[in-house]
C-alpha cells in the first residue's frame, strides 16, 4: 500500500487504534491506510512499480485536460465563486451582519469587535471526498477538474477545505489527502487523483467522519463525488462465507454511516 499510494500519515499504534475503532461489524477483517501521499523513501516493489508509472501518466493526463479547457474551467471558477459569496453575503444580512452605512444598532456595537466581515465565512469547513475507485476509470480527468473547480472558488471564498480520495484494494481502504487545510497554494494537488481497486462506500465515510471528529470546527460539511455504487471484493462476515458487499446491501451500508454522520453534526451530500 505504502509502495502504491505513499507513506502512512499514522504511527503503527494509531493506525491500530483507527482500525479497532473502525473496522467493526459490517468492516470487520477490513484494513485502513491514511497518507498524503509521500514517497516512502526506497524503490518500489516489482509488483508496485507498474502502478507507481500508471499514476504518475494519469496525472500528467489530469492536468493536460485541464488545460484544453482551460477558459470554460476558468468561466467556470468565476460562476461558482461568485454564486459562493452571493450566498456568503445574504447570509451575513439575515444575521445582521455589519456594513458601511446604515442604522447603528446599539445592542449589537459592544460586540462588535468580535464579528466577522462579510468575506469572513466563519467556522465552516468542507470536505471533498473523491471516489477513486476504478469504475472511474473513464472519468478520471473529468473529476479531477472538477475537485479542482470546487476547491479553487472555496479558496477564494476563504472557505477551508480539504481534498481525499478514496478506493480499496486487497481489503484495505485507501484514503489519501491531495490537499489539506491551511495550504489553498495546493489546489492543483486535485490534479494527482487516479482511480484504482474498489470502493467500500460506507467504510470510507465512516473513516472521513473519525478524520473529521478531529477538527474543532463547529459547521462541517462533505461533499462526496462518486457514482454511488458501492462495490468491494472483501465480503460482509455473517459466519457462512460472508455476502457480498455491492448492490443494496453496500447501499444500505453506505446510507448507515451517511446518517451517523448527521448525529455527529456533519453534512454529507453526494454529487453524481
Amino acid at each position: 500500500m505504502e509502495d502504491c499510494f505513499g507513506a502512512s500519515m499514522l504511527t503503527p499504534g494509531q493506525l491500530s487504534e483507527a482500525e479497532r475503532t473502525l473496522c467493526t461489524g459490517v468492516h470487520k477483517n477490513c484494513r485502513l491506510h491514511f497518507t498524503r501521499g509521500e514517497p516512502v523513501g526506497r524503490a518500489p516493489a516489482p509488483e508496485a512499480a507498474w502502478d507507481a508509472a500508471h499514476f504518475r501518466q494519469q496525472r500528467e493526463k489530469n492536468r493536460a485536460y485541464y488545460q484544453e479547457h482551460l477558459v470554460e474551467n476558468k468561466l467556470a471558477i468565476a460562476q461558482l465563486t461568485q454564486k459562493l459569496q452571493n450566498t456568503l453575503l445574504l447570509r451575513a444580512e439575515d444575521e445582521g451582519g455589519t456594513g458601511r452605512a446604515g442604522r447603528l444598532r446599539p445592542e449589537l456595537a459592544w460586540r462588535a469587535g468580535a464579528r466577522r466581515s462579510p468575506q469572513e465565512p466563519g467556522e465552516l469547513s468542507v470536505d471533498l471526498l473523491l471516489d477513486g475507485s476504478a469504475s472511474q476509470n473513464r472519468q478520471q480527468e473529468k473529476l479531477a477538474t472538477q475537485a479542482y473547480l470546487i476547491a479553487e472558488s472555496l479558496s477564494r471564498c476563504r472557505i477551508p477545505v480539504r481534498v481525499t480520495a478514496f478506493c480499496s484494494v486487497s481489503g484495505c481502504t485507501v484514503l489519501r489527502i491531495l490537499r489539506d487545510f491551511g495550504h489553498p497554494e495546493e489546489n492543483d494537488a486535485c490534479f494527482d487523483y487516479t482511480a484504482a481497486g474498489w470502493n467500500r462506500d460506507g467504510l470510507a465515510l465512516r473513516a472521513m467522519g473519525w478524520l473529521m471528529r478531529r477538527s474543532t470546527v463547529e459547521n462541517r460539511l462533505l461533499l462526496l463525488l462518486s457514482d454511488a455504487s458501492p462495490n468491494d471484493d472483501q465480503r460482509i462476515p455473517n459466519g457462512l462465507g460472508g455476502w457480498a458487499y455491492t448492490g443494496k446491501r453496500g447501499v444500505d451500508d453506505t446510507a448507515t454511516e451517511a446518517a451517523a454522520l448527521r448525529l455527529r453534526g456533519v453534512l454529507p451530500v453526494c454529487l453524481f
